[in-house]
């Protein structure tokens, strides 16, 4: 008896040795399927879509040599695809209308504009409650101007520029009573682009219709310095959706061909963000 229960043991620990190489060969999958499981929850898309109302301040030569102030509204929508392995993309649409006067108030300028902006990040810094990403840009901006007061010579302008540059990204998470507030922060600075100008004193029916061209696409950088920038707080309403409200500023300058330009704007922020 004594034999057979010393031939079990043997048996029994036989076996759990032989059992164990395989047992760690389905653990090891399985834990690598965890590790690619986390890296892929990591990744989000945060969609928002926010309206701005504020201040601008604008100054065309080709229209007048007077500044002109006013009201902004701004459309924003923004797609956000988070991914930590690789480089995050930031896609922005933007439309935007101002009304503004001169200082004697005798003078009215209709403006409007669309941009398309699109970045490319990358994750510098990331930990459970902040962030810091950065990486590159390209910006591409169209409008035009119309001032009511010169209905006789040069009532109206054109504008389209191409840019690339510099971006950023950070984000913190507060956490205040049980509710943790997001606070963003985001810039663009363009380095370098092309932008499209008339030349001083030469009219749109003399470069369309007459074909004089007077050296009208003309080369950007950052010695006329441009930059956007904005400071945002998302308060949660659920998992997924946040209100946003925040600050916007927007510098935009040239000298192209003899003429300056600027619109400078500063407004306040309000909307919704969706995090999937």
């Amino acid at each position: 008896m004594r034999t057979f229960l010393i031939i079990i043991v043997i048996l029994f620990v036989s076996y759990a040795k032989a059992q164990e190489k395989p047992i760690i060969d389905i653990l090891l999958p399985l834990e690598r399927m965890t590790n690619e499981y986390d890296i892929i929850s990591t990744r989000q898309i945060e969609k928002s879509t926010t309206f701005a109302i504020g201040n601008i301040n604008r100054l065309d030569t080709y229209l007048s040599q007077e500044e002109y102030n006013g009201t902004e509204f701004r459309f924003i929508s923004d797609l956000y695809k988070i991914r930590l392995d690789i480089w995050d993309l930031n896609f922005t649409h933007e439309g935007a209308i101002d009304y503004t006067h001169n200082r004697v108030d005798n003078a009215n300028t209709l403006a409007g504009h669309y941009d398309f902006a699109f970045s490319m990040l990358k994750a510098i810094e990331h930990r459970n409650k902040y962030s810091f990403h950065a990486g590159f840009m390209t910006d591409l901006y169209t409008g035009f101007a119309y001032n009511m007061r010169n209905t006789a010579n040069n009532p109206a302008q054109g504008y389209a520029s191409l840019s690339i540059g510099g971006a950023i990204k950070a984000h913190y998470d507060l956490l205040i009573r049980h509710k943790i507030l997001k606070i963003n922060y985001e810039a663009r600075l363009p380095f370098v682009g092309i932008m499209f100008s008339p030349a001083y004193g030469q009219s749109y029916y003399e470069l369309f219709n007459n074909g004089n061209y007077d050296n009208n696409i003309v080369v950007t950088s950052i010695a006329v310095p441009q930059y956007r920038h904005q400071l945002s707080i998302d308060y949660p309403i659920n998992e997924r959706t946040y209100i946003r409200i925040g600050y916007l500023g927007d510098y935009r300058q040239s000298k192209p061909n003899e003429l300056k330009q600027h619109t400078y704007t500063n407004s306040f922020l309000i909307g919704f963000v969706l995090r999937k």
